[in-house]
């Protein structure tokens, strides 16, 4: 059968759309229906957009998070309904909204459903998923699949799937449980031989969830002499002095850290169970083993104010973070944060395109939505600034000072995108009257 698969475009203005990565979902599947024997094609709308109608395929399945949902339902629309699948994490959390626009939806990991699925064995509209576990089952992805992906700049690889911990704002454990799961050394291994002299992103929730394993990991990384590596850790993991070398001799340059707050009140409603001080200690143990740091924060919680976001964009400038990610709090669907605010009739708009992290959705408590929305655009504005990038490269730290730029390009885009924002401005004067 011929088989497309689609991912949505991200929002604009987004760092995904300037550095893309596939999401490895669709190109799990897509390898897993062409070991099958399938005929598959694999389209990333930031990469390439088909003129969809003159695609004729047996199955459109299309791959959804809540921010790219509104343009995968219009992708579906123009196909007829029975050759539509829908998957991904919202799909998985809105599965009956998403069965609107397709004749099944995947609930949960689809790796083991999916032949069936395209087959016609499973015929349920809603299609309950299965967690792999054991993941050196998949298949290493074939990303000759990708339509017009001449190269790939930075290659994905996971290496565990599943998260233990429990952020009220997080959506992972809905889609891949709180039981960690682990690849084995060999598998991949073999696939940072297949990557080359790819850049590599260990796209791992937690790359070091199990320090043991990881470090068995890395000394067998160590002889590959990989040109370089990114993580996304816990800021715990700069306790180790000892997982911190082995990090740094196996190639890691760029650490992924969600810090969330500086707030400690924020910390703990977030269940974030770190403090302050550990994260000005994670931040420096990473710096002296020459690891950068891209520092994630969440703003908007109860406890945050105005204040709260310069404190935040101060606190990265004064600790020398490398880059940074100020995201708005966002109430997915299935969250902690998702039912308390919608308790409370805190949600202004379920247009899913503004669930992107960047783009305030609800009421905060003690500060107004407009009031928040500014405050991060013009914090970002002033780390991402064009003199902080001539500071930078006067001191020769030339990767920073091109990041510093690009952040400064992607801001300045999100700005000329979003320059009328209404719906800002009617729900601070709606909340006004409501006050």
């Amino acid at each position: 059968m011929k088989v497309v698969l689609i991912e949505p475009r991200a929002a604009l203005a987004n760092v995904y759309s300037q550095i893309p990565m596939p999401l490895l979902g669709p190109l799990y599947l897509g390898t897993i229906l062409k070991n099958h024997g399938h005929d598959v094609a694999i389209y990333k709308e930031d990469v390439y957009t088909p003129d969809y109608s003159k695609i004729d395929a047996d199955i459109i399945g299309i791959s959804i998070l809540t921010s790219t949902a509104k343009r995968g339902y219009e992708i579906a629309k123009k196909f007829p309904r029975e050759k539509v699948i829908i998957g991904g994490v919202h799909a998985s959390l809105m599965p009956y909204e998403a069965l609107q626009y397709a004749r099944q939806v995947v609930i949960g990991e689809a790796e083991e459903v999916i032949c069936d699925m395209v087959e016609g064995k499973i015929k349920d509209s809603l299609v309950q998923g299965k967690a792999v576990e054991n993941l050196d089952s998949l298949p290493i992805p074939d990303y000759s699949l990708v339509q017009g992906m001449k190269s790939l700049r930075i290659r994905p690889i996971s290496t565990s799937r599943g998260c233990p911990h429990g952020c009220s704002f997080c959506s992972v454990t809905k889609m891949f449980g709180h039981k960690y799961r682990f690849r084995g050394a060999e598998s991949v291994l073999m696939e940072l031989d297949v990557a080359k002299k790819q850049d590599i992103f260990f796209c791992d929730d937690n790359f070091v969830a199990n320090p043991q394993r990881t470090r068995d990991l890395l000394a067998r990384i160590i002889p590959k002499k990989i040109k370089g590596w990114t993580c996304q850790v816990r800021c715990e993991v700069a306790r180790d002095p000892e997982l911190l070398d082995l990090m740094h001799k196996a190639g890691c340059r760029v650490v992924c850290i969600g810090f969330e707050s500086i707030n400690q009140k924020t910390l703990q409603a977030f269940n974030k169970k770190q403090t302050v001080t550990q994260i000005i200690d994670s931040i420096r143990n990473f710096h002296r083993k020459n690891i950068k740091i891209h520092g994630m924060f969440v703003l908007g919680g109860e406890d945050d104010t105005a204040v709260t976001v310069w404190d935040t964009v101060r606190f990265a400038l004064k600790e020398k973070i490398d880059t940074i990610q100020m995201m708005i709090l966002t109430p997915f669907p299935g969250t902690k944060t998702h039912d308390f605010l919608a308790g409370e009739n805190r949600i202004f708009t379920k247009d899913w395109s503004l669930y992107d992290g960047q783009h305030i959705v609800f009421r905060p408590n003690l500060v107004s939505p407009k009031e928040l929305q500014l405050n991060v655009v013009r914090a970002y504005c002033k780390f991402y600034s064009i003199y902080n990038s001539l500071v930078l490269f006067t001191q020769l730290s030339f990767r920073n000072a091109f990041f510093r730029l690009m952040g400064h390009c992607i801001v300045k885009a999100w700005k000329n995108h979003n320059r009328d924002l209404y719906w800002i401005r009617n729900t601070a004067r709606e909340s006004v009257k409501q006050g």
